[in-house]
C-alpha cells in the first residue's frame, strides 16, 4: 500500500472513529435525522451559497495568483475554486482540492510551484482567519451569559491571531487595495457559509444559535477526516451543553450542514467531468493501458 493510500485509509477512519464516538455520546438518530434538511428550497440556498463562495474565491484567487504573475481569466478562477471545493469534500484531510490546485500551477508564476503555494495559501489563510476571528467574536459575546464558554473562545481567538498571522506573511507585498479586496471576499464568504449553517439549523427545528454554527465551521478547519465530517459533529457535540443548547440537537444541526455543504460544491463535480471529457477530445489522447 502507497503512503497516499495509507494516509487516506487513516483519514477515512478517524472520520468513522469521531462519528462512532459521538453516535455513542448521543445517539445514532441524532446523526440520522440531520438529512431531514433537505428540501427543494435548502437545495436551492445551498447552490446560491456554494455559488456566491465560489465567486468570492474566485476574487481572491485571481488577484492573489496575478501577483504571483500567473495571469487567469475570472471564468477559468472561478472554474478552479468550484472544482477545488468539490475535491476538498471529498478527499480525505480537507485539503485535497488545494494541493490540487498548486499541483495545475506549479509551473506557472515567478518561482515556479513557490508562486502557487503563496497565492493559494494567502487565498486560503484569509478566509480561515475571517472565519476564526468571527468565532471568536460570537463565542466570546454569548460566553459573558455563562463562564463554560470562556475555554472556547480562548481557543478561537489564538487560532485567529497564529492565522491572521500566516495570512498577512503570505500577503506580503501585496498592494493594500489588492489586499482589501481579499479581506472583503474572505469575509462575505464566511458570513455565506453561516448563514448556511443557520439555514439547516432552522429547517431542522432549531435552535438557531450562532456559536454553534460558528465553532462547527471552525472546527472543520482541522485536516482530519473526509469533508469536515466527524470532527465537525464532534466538536459540536462535545461543546454544545457548555453553549446551553442540548447536544443532540446541536449534532443534528451539524449532521444537516454537511449535507447542504456537499450540495453546495456538487457544480465543482461538473467542473472535473467537463475538463476531463475536453482532455479526451483532443487529438492524440489516450488513456495508458497497464
Amino acid at each position: 500500500m502507497s503512503a497516499r493510500w495509507l494516509q487516506r485509509t487513516v483519514l477515512a477512519a478517524v472520520t468513522l472513529l469521531l462519528l462512532g464516538l459521538t453516535a455513542h455520546a448521543v445517539g445514532l438518530q441524532a446523526l440520522l435525522a440531520g438529512w431531514r434538511v433537505l428540501s427543494p428550497l435548502t437545495v436551492l440556498a445551498a447552490l446560491a451559497a456554494g455559488l456566491i463562495v465560489a465567486l468570492t474565491q474566485a476574487v481572491r484567487w485571481k488577484a492573489l495568483a496575478a501577483e504571483q504573475q500567473i495571469h487567469l481569466s475570472f471564468r477559468r478562477a472561478w472554474g478552479d475554486c468550484y472544482a477545488s471545493a468539490f475535491g476538498n469534500m471529498v478527499l480525505p484531510g480537507g485539503l485535497g482540492g488545494d494541493v490540487a490546485r498548486v499541483a495545475v500551477y506549479r509551473h506557472r508564476g515567478r518561482r515556479r510551484w513557490w508562486s502557487p503555494v503563496l497565492a493559494v495559501g494567502a487565498e486560503r489563510l484569509s478566509a480561515t482567519a475571517c472565519l476564526f476571528i468571527v468565532t471568536a467574536l460570537v463565542v466570546g459575546a454569548s460566553a459573558q451569559q455563562g463562564e463554560a464558554q470562556w475555554p472556547a473562545a480562548v481557543v478561537a481567538a489564538v487560532a485567529a491571531a497564529l492565522f491572521l498571522a500566516a495570512a498577512i506573511v503570505c500577503l506580503r507585498g501585496v498592494p493594500a487595495r489588492r489586499q482589501l479586496i481579499v479581506w472583503s471576499a474572505s469575509a462575505l464568504s464566511v458570513l455565506t457559509l453561516i448563514g448556511l449553517f443557520l439555514l439547516a439549523m432552522a429547517q431542522l427545528g432549531g435552535p438557531v444559535h450562532a456559536p454553534v454554527a460558528t465553532v462547527g465551521l471552525a472546527s472543520m478547519s482541522v485536516p482530519v477526516g473526509v469533508g469536515g465530517w466527524g470532527v465537525r459533529e464532534f466538536s459540536v457535540g462535545a461543546l454544545a451543553p457548555a453553549m446551553g443548547v442540548p447536544a443532540g440537537q446541536a449534532v443534528t444541526a451539524a449532521t444537516g450542514y454537511g449535507v447542504l455543504a456537499v450540495v453546495s460544491t456538487l457544480p465543482g463535480a461538473a467542473v472535473l467531468a467537463r475538463g476531463a471529457w475536453r482532455r479526451a477530445a483532443r487529438p492524440g489522447y489516450r488513456v495508458s493501458g497497464p
